[in-house]
């Protein structure tokens, strides 16, 4: 008898371990977000690996270039010679009525540096007349992304010439409608929030200038569908942390592990059943972009806990899972903040403060306008230092 039980409780140990050890298949679902891999080769992302190549050199023969070594090298360096030039006073990181008239007070330099980088913008112009772009950076925490803050420095000269032109209505307006056209394209989570934050300094520069009296109020059509959608840019972000754990990128630097360590790795983190739990966090997310602002403001969205099966054999997957899972809500919110923008560029000629007016920040319901700071906002809107729905003042 006792070796009968002795018999039992080894088959029942073995049993055991070998469920613990055993990972989960991966859900289909998580299959089909897996799948960003682009069918072709995408011009327009490959011109913005060149984009920062030297000014005698051709950007796109560069970027193809670069794309193709991406594959199989994907922390490749990027060529930018031209780091330095956004640290100019005359480039507004903050399009205000300070920086603007600091920009055509000192005429003399800020055409200087315009002609100087003349290519730069004709690049910027280049790279807006794709019509698709796909931000096919591959899948990995180490890859490296296009060089977006040279896109945001060729914008700002652009920027610039028009802070110094006497009509730049039908440039700004054209610039204003590419920059939402690349805005509804595949981005990634980081290329979408560079799309948000160029057109943000856009509507800054526009109400100025409106102010001077060198163009007409623009009226911005509010933000489609397919300009709010994060799908894609979840997607893409989801693909890159399902890698992390799917291609082992944990134990990067890491490849002489101990017996004791490997022990852990095998028994405490199972890949499938990590993948498989982050899923319905970016679904949510993407799923949230499309609803009114009022459901994403009163969003609370918590990732249902580990079942006991998950908590048993995948401890460290779950840790990971706690401590790197982002908040998206606030990205969903800054696509708000511009839209409101748009939406007060109606109001700049309209001096009278108790007008009821439409807020994109309160759905159905009017709203009024305030003056605050140098800079006209909705009264009802969440705004704080870094972002706000608000255009400056004159």
């Amino acid at each position: 008898m006792k070796k009968i039980i002795l018999v039992i409780g080894v088959l029942a140990l073995a049993g055991f371990t070998a469920w613990w050890l055993q990972d989960a298949p991966l859900d289909d679902a998580a299959r089909q977000w897996l799948d960003t891999t682009p069918s072709d080769d995408n011009p327009a992302y490959a011109y913005l690996l060149g984009f920062g190549a030297p000014a005698d050199q051709s950007p796109a023969r560069q970027g193809q270039a670069l794309a193709q070594r991406q594959k199989n090298h994907p922390d490749l360096p990027l060529p930018n010679s031209y780091r330095d030039l956004n640290a100019s006073p005359l480039l507004c990181r903050n399009m205000d009525a300070s920086c603007l008239l600091q920009q055509q007070e000192k005429r003399v330099e800020a055409e200087a540096l315009v002609n100087r980088y003349q290519f730069l913008i004709d690049r910027y112009q280049t790279f807006l007349d794709f019509a698709y772009f796909s931000d096919n950076t591959p899948p990995r925490l180490d890859a490296t992304f296009p060089e977006y803050s040279l896109l945001i420095t060729a914008s700002r000269l652009q920027s610039l010439a028009w802070a110094l032109s006497d009509a730049p209505e039908k440039n700004i307006d054209r610039e204003i409608q590419q920059l939402r056209h690349w805005l509804a394209q595949d981005h990634s989570l980081i290329s979408k929030m560079i799309a948000n934050a160029m057109l943000a300094e856009k509507l800054q520069l526009t109400a100025l200038l409106v102010q001077q009296g060198k163009m007409p109020t623009l009226r911005l059509a509010p933000l489609t569908t397919a300009e709010k959608s994060f799908q894609a840019p979840l997607q893409k972000e989801f693909a890159m942390m399902a890698h992390f754990f799917i291609d082992e990128q944990y134990r990067d630097g890491n490849e002489a592990a101990s017996w004791i360590e490997e022990i852990q790795f095998r028994a405490g983190l199972k890949k499938h059943i990590s993948v498989n739990r982050m899923l319905p966090l970016y679904q949510h997310y993407a799923q949230l972009a499309e609803q009114p602002v009022d459901a994403i403001e009163a969003d609370q969205f918590h990732p249902d806990p580990a079942s006991m099966s998950e908590a048993i054999r995948n401890p460290i997957g779950n840790v990971l899972l706690e401590t790197a899972s982002p908040d998206f809500k606030q990205y969903l919110l800054r696509l708000v903040h511009l839209d409101a923008r748009m939406a007060l560029l109606k109001q700049l000629e309209k001096t009278e403060p108790d007008n009821p007016v439409n807020n994109p920040w309160t759905p159905g319901k009017e709203d009024t306008l305030t003056r605050r700071d140098k800079q006209l906002c909705f009264r009802h809107a969440p705004d704080h230092d870094r972002y706000n729905s608000c255009l400056p003042l004159l």
